[in-house]
């Protein structure tokens, strides 16, 4: 009796360890499994950039005018021109393609130095330091320059990676210089579109061309721009365009009491005889103190010099330049406090050298695709 007893314990214990023994096995296992599943990270999907568009289907044909009036650049069809910008030492435009996620920056800068010496190729490399590439580069997540740079037939060539929405960019930038002034394009296309960036880069860098007529006239001036009577002038930050519309006269106020008027009428002056007539029948009165032939650009016309009192009885004087083009006149004429001050006179123009420039930079402009208005420029230049 007590032998079969021990046999049955001898038993259920054997059972039990086999038991213990197994789970001893299999419980690790499961954990090990579980512990994967819990700490496998779920996959996020990458959005796939569309196919990048056919590079015959871009054209170049809109020769865009900056609003500072210092350069035009051929506007690749498709890109919308954003941000324009003005600083005093840069001059710059951007053009974008949403929907081929695509961005074209064009620049043009006058480095602020009294270096007397004609800049190279070295200072246009040493501009693009670290910190100014990264401050550039800031609405992306993350970016790289790749490779070294090169340099080619007076270009500087940068190559960059750029991530954003875990998606990849690629960027290149070429720069040059002409000794005064130092020129940048720089184009943004996803990493499928590599041909395309090419494409881009070449046709805007080839038609990059600046207006080195405006050169006298610093980088920071505004300009007002007429996109139906075909005219620019350039004047200081602080003055005011205070009525335009494209085809009607502007009125830019400066500081000081100074008025400036800029429109344009059929007909033109053939003569001082009779540039000094418009003069008088524009402002009844005046006295012509000196009547002086100009040519600005590719159109010639007369500078006159007059004085006048206003309704208070105060001296004020003027300057009209009148230019020809075809069978429309185009007038600035500009007016301040003061008793006979001849700015045809080469030491009066020295004194009122803002104002000699301003008058110096109406010009009438041809052979570039205007805005329909006069886009606003911004103090600050875009990153």
């Amino acid at each position: 009796m007590q032998q079969r007893t021990a046999q049955r314990l001898s038993a259920i214990v054997g059972v039990t360890m086999a038991v213990i023994m197994g789970l001893s096995v299999i419980l690790p296992s499961l954990g090990r499994n579980a512990a994967t599943q819990t700490i496998q990270p779920t996959e996020v999907p990458i959005p796939t950039f569309a196919a990048p568009i056919a590079n015959n289907l871009i054209s170049f044909d809109t020769i865009y005018l900056h609003p500072t009036g210092l350069y035009t650049v051929a506007q690749p069809s498709g890109w919308t021109q954003t941000q324009p910008t003005n600083t005093v030492d840069d001059a710059r435009v951007t053009f974008t393609n949403p929907t081929a996620l695509s961005v074209v920056q064009v620049d043009v800068q006058k480095p602020l130095t009294t270096d007397a010496e004609p800049l190279t190729l070295d200072d246009v490399d040493a501009q693009y330091t670290t910190s100014t590439l990264a401050s550039s580069w800031s609405s992306y997540s993350d970016w790289d320059e790749v490779g070294d740079r090169k340099r080619d037939n007076d270009r500087l060539t940068m190559d960059f990676e750029l991530g954003l929405n875990n998606q990849t960019y690629v960027a290149r930038q070429t720069a040059w210089t002409d000794g005064d002034w130092i020129y940048s394009v720089r184009v943004v296309t996803p990493e499928n579109a590599t041909d395309q960036l090419l494409y881009l880069l070449d046709n805007v860098s080839q038609s990059l061309a600046p207006n080195k007529e405006n050169a006298t006239t610093p980088f920071d001036w505004d300009a007002h721009i007429d996109s139906v009577d075909n005219h620019i002038i350039r004047f200081p930050p602080s003055w005011i365009l205070a009525d335009s519309a494209p085809g009607l006269p502007a009125s830019i106020t400066g500081t000081g009491n100074v008025t400036l008027r800029v429109e344009s009428e059929g007909g033109d002056v053939s003569d001082e005889a009779a540039a000094q007539a418009w003069v008088e029948a524009d402002r009844p009165g005046a006295t012509i103190l000196s009547v002086t032939p100009v040519t600005h650009g590719d159109n010639s016309g007369f500078s006159v010099a007059y004085s006048f009192k206003d309704v208070d009885g105060e001296s004020q004087s003027g300057l009209a330049v009148l230019l020809n083009d075809a069978d429309k006149l185009h007038v600035a004429n500009l007016r301040f406090p003061g008793s006979e001050v001849d700015l045809n006179n080469t030491d009066t123009q020295q004194t009122y050298a803002d104002f000699t420039s301003v008058l110096n930079s109406f010009k009438v402009l041809s052979g570039v695709t205007l805005p329909e208005a006069t886009p606003e420029v911004t103090a600050e230049p875009a990153s």
